[in-house]
């Protein structure tokens, strides 16, 4: 399954960075490419669902605001 999410709160390399780390944790995701200039990040894996998106960003000051 392959997700391509808009996220808020991301400025530089840095939050590109914890944004695809933070991803990559999630048990079942094959790959994730993060756009900074259009603050979106594509995610391919099993259960990639925003709600565990989202709990995979929790105590960062980034969010999943839509799926695209």
């Amino acid at each position: 399954m392959k997700k391509t999410v808009s996220i808020s709160g991301m400025k530089c390399d840095g939050c590109k960075n914890i944004v695809k780390s933070s991803f990559e944790e999630i048990p079942g995701v094959a790959s994730v490419d993060v756009d900074l200039e259009k603050k979106q990040a594509k995610v391919a894996g099993d259960d990639v669902s925003v709600e565990r998106l989202n709990q995979a960003l929790e105590g960062t000051k980034f969010s999943v605001v839509a799926e695209i």
